[in-house]
C-alpha cells in the first residue's frame, strides 16, 4: 500500500514538473492574437462563477427607477463606454483586449440575463486576467448598484435613459 501511495505521489509530481517545464520552455503562447487554450474559457468561467458565489443572490437596495437608471447611465458613459461600447454602437476602444470585453448595451444582450448581484460583484471586484478593473476604489456602493441596475435593465430602458446613453459625453 505504501509503494502504491508513493507511486501516485511521484506520478503527480512528474505531471506537474512536465507541465511546468512545458510552460517555462515557451510551450504556451501568451500573446492575445490567438485562440483560447483548451479548456481556458471553461476554467475561467467556472472560477468567476465560483468567486461570485452567493453574491449573485444579492438584491439591489435601490429601485430600478428612472432616477437610478439615469445615474447609472452617467456612470456608464464616464467609466465603462470606452471599453464596453455605447448604445446601438457595438464598436469600442477595446479592440486589442483579450479576452474582448462583451458589449453591454443593445444591440447586444450584455448582462441583462445575469442576476444584478453578480454584476454588482464584478463591478466591485473586477475580473483577474481580463481588462475588467475593480471599481470599489472609484465608485461608491450606491453608484455600483446604479450602473448594475442599468446593465440589468439595458434591454428595456426608458427613453430618457436611452437619450442619456446616446450623448457624446457626460458631465
Amino acid at each position: 500500500m505504501v509503494k502504491f501511495l508513493v507511486g501516485v505521489v511521484v506520478g503527480l509530481l512528474l505531471v506537474v514538473l512536465v507541465g511546468y517545464l512545458f510552460v517555462k520552455g515557451g510551450g504556451i503562447f501568451m500573446g492575445t492574437d490567438t485562440k483560447p487554450l483548451p479548456m481556458e474559457e471553461t476554467i475561467a468561467g467556472t472560477a468567476i462563477t465560483a468567486s461570485i458565489g452567493k453574491s449573485a443572490d444579492a438584491q439591489s437596495p435601490l429601485p430600478a427607477d428612472e432616477t437610478n437608471l439615469l445615474a447609472g447611465a452617467k456612470i456608464y458613459m464616464n467609466a465603462c463606454a470606452g471599453c464596453r461600447g455605447k448604445l446601438d454602437k457595438a464598436e469600442s476602444g477595446a479592440k486589442g483586449f483579450y479576452p474582448l470585453p462583451p458589449h453591454l448595451l443593445p444591440p447586444g444582450t450584455g448582462v441583462t440575463g445575469d442576476p444584478v448581484g453578480a454584476t454588482h460583484w464584478v463591478v466591485t471586484n473586477g475580473i483577474r486576467f481580463s481588462a475588467m478593473p475593480r471599481f470599489s476604489h472609484k465608485l461608491s456602493d450606491t453608484e455600483i448598484w446604479q450602473v448594475s441596475l442599468l446593465l440589468r435593465s439595458a434591454n428595456k430602458l426608458p427613453d430618457s435613459v436611452q437619450a442619456s446613453l446616446r450623448q457624446p459625453e457626460q458631465q
